[in-house]
């Protein structure tokens, strides 16, 4: 029989952060609030887990990527899970056809940001031509963090995923596919999931709660807030970072 709340095994505290998409002021303040938790209440064992979405749509998503990079080297231990949008990326890197499919989702603000200029874009060479400039800016160091993202991070009653789960399937026979995409079939169910599932990938107003997930996405590009779960124990918080500061609530309305 499921636990009437999930829990983290004692000692640890999860922030989980939910898609960034290219807003690096937001990502700063976000990192700021996080090492500022820490040092008012320390913990032994912090992780920061990125749901993934990164890049894309906002102003700049080299930085935010940048950032997440250098913030390996911090404390808490960070883990970055695989985005839809940077799967895209990705496909790009190998088939330049794939191109005006990325750009549809928000990708001609990624290569506008790696240093493409509208001129790149919007000439005549065609895509084989924008993937070639790419490339020659793309560091390796950038390629090595996004082939190293992972699908799924599992601690406690907690699963972390970006985009959620088909229901009634062992996790081990999930599809990336759906791990990074999925919608209805998983939005839509309100039995247990087995493990409590945190999740990004479909916008929502505020932070929502229900009783088998947490949706984190904040549609932060448009919205100007990005949002983080905080758990500990059997407890949930979450922060709010915005252009003018952040804030850490008690309290996460719950949606049945």
């Amino acid at each position: 029989m499921p636990k009437p709340y999930p829990t983290l095994p004692e000692g640890t505290r999860i922030y989980a952060v939910g898609d960034i998409h290219g807003r690096l002021d937001l990502l700063e303040t976000m990192g700021k609030a996080i090492e500022s938790d820490l040092t008012k209440r320390p913990i032994a064992d912090p992780v920061t887990v990125f749901l993934g979405d990164y890049i894309d749509r906002g102003p700049d998503s080299q930085g935010v990527i940048d950032f997440l990079v250098d913030n390996h080297h911090r404390t808490p231990r960070q883990i970055c899970l695989k985005g839809n949008h940077e799967a895209s990326l990705l496909e790009f890197l190998e088939d330049a056809g794939t191109l005006y499919h990325w750009e549809d989702l928000g990708g001609m603000e990624t290569l506008l940001s790696y240093g493409l200029s509208h001129h790149d874009l919007m000439g005549s060479a065609g895509a084989e031509s924008v993937q070639t400039i790419f490339r020659e800016n793309f560091s390796k160091l950038h390629e090595t963090f996004f082939r190293s993202l992972e699908l799924y991070y599992k601690r406690g009653d907690y699963l972390f995923v970006h985009a959620g789960i088909r229901p009634e399937l062992a996790l081990e026979e999930q599809s990336d596919d759906e791990l990074m995409w999925i919608r209805g079939p998983f939005l839509n169910y309100e039995k247990s999931f087995g493990l409590f599932v945190v999740h990004g990938h479909t916008p929502v107003e505020h932070i929502d709660r229900r009783t088998n997930r947490l949706d984190v996405d904040t549609e932060a590009y448009a919205s100007g807030q990005l949002t983080c779960a905080v758990l500990e124990g059997s407890e949930m918080q979450y922060i709010t970072a915005t252009t003018d500061g952040w804030e850490l609530f008690d309290f996460i309305p719950t949606h049945k």
